[in-house]
């Protein structure tokens, strides 16, 4: 696949081809860099993960190749991970990547709702949501490896030693948990773009985070069986962190992202804002004129997205209220 303009057709291609499970040769034209002071194209650090091959035409790349590289296997490991994913669609985007693993013994799949009933090369367990505490909670039941790794239905991790990277930087560390980096999606909108790489940017020394992601983190099991995950309808990754210990691993890429949705917006906003509150956290939006007076902030942002990042942003702000609202 060949990078010209970096153009909206040209991420999805990209993302598509990584969808289908097609390697990436990915060649970029040599014209893009630097215009007007800011950068056009792709950017290496996210690109690089995803691709079999990349070059720039009339550079030489190999050593932010090299840098941004997702690692690879290796052999000789005596330790075990399970994956365990809960699960409402027909199956796991990642399974194929989980189960290349290097240090991977089993991929657990809790089924819920419409989810499957039978995953090649996982194991499913159908379960009643309760939660996303509750369910994870209900995993680490059947989870006899050494570490397990927590991550969703629409994670795939980059490179065949990218949970070993999280098991590498957890061993040589006094940490509780260690967390993986998320890389965008090509095609993602700049709004997801920009705060999935504040949260997890990018990097090489493993640093200490705020909290755990249940996006993707490992654990050793028996850490989990002494601070259990809390039984929370939501943000028990939050809720478990409180006075823990958290590595972030940037060198441990992966592929995840959503598409901004009104509704979804709303109700995540919701859920997770009155668990902070609850943990003691200052509501966001404290009250209705908050709200109110917050509206004025999403005008910039809407003219960048259109009607319909408007109404994402409107969308967030009362999940935020309505969060604060639910917690007291």
């Amino acid at each position: 696949m060949r990078i010209t303009t970096w153009s909206n057709a040209e991420r999805v291609q990209l993302a598509d081809q990584i969808r289908a499970g097609v390697p990436v040769d990915l060649v970029i034209d040599g014209s893009l860099g630097q215009k007007k002071g800011r950068r056009i194209g792709p950017r290496l650090d996210e690109v690089v993960p995803l691709c079999a091959t990349i070059s720039v035409e009339g550079q030489d790349i190999r050593r932010e190749i090299a840098a941004h590289a997702a690692p690879p296997a290796t052999s000789g490991h005596s330790e075990t991970v399970t994956v365990v994913i809960p699960c409402s669609r027909h199956s796991p985007v990642g399974l194929k990547a989980l189960l290349a693993q290097d240090m991977v013994e089993q991929v657990l799949v809790m089924s819920n709702g419409d989810g499957p009933t039978h995953v090649e090369g996982a194991r499913v367990v159908r379960v009643d949501w309760k939660g996303h505490g509750t369910i994870r909670a209900q995993a680490l039941e059947l989870v006899d490896s050494d570490y397990v790794f927590f991550t969703v239905d629409d994670a795939i991790p980059l490179g065949q030693g990218c949970i070993r990277t999280l098991v590498e930087a957890l061993k040589e560390g006094s940490w509780d948990a260690a967390v993986a980096r998320q890389i965008p999606w090509p095609d993602a909108d700049p709004i997801t773009a920009s705060r999935i790489r504040q949260w997890t940017p990018p990097g090489v020394e493993v640093v200490a985070m705020s909290q755990t992601d249940h996006v993707a983190t490992l654990y050793k099991t028996g850490t989990l069986a002494e601070h259990p995950i809390p039984s929370v309808p939501i943000a028990e990754d939050a809720w478990w962190s409180i006075n823990k210990r958290v590595a972030y691993v940037p060198r441990a890429p992966v592929l995840h992202s959503h598409v901004r949705e009104p509704g979804a917006l709303f109700r995540r906003n919701r859920d997770i804002h009155a668990q902070l509150v609850s943990m003691g956290h200052s509501p966001t939006v404290p009250h209705l004129g908050a709200a109110v007076a917050a509206l004025p902030g999403v005008i910039r942002p809407a003219f960048a997205g259109g009607l319909g990042e408007l109404f994402n942003q409107v969308a967030e702000i009362a999940g935020q209220w309505r969060g604060a609202v639910n917690a007291r």
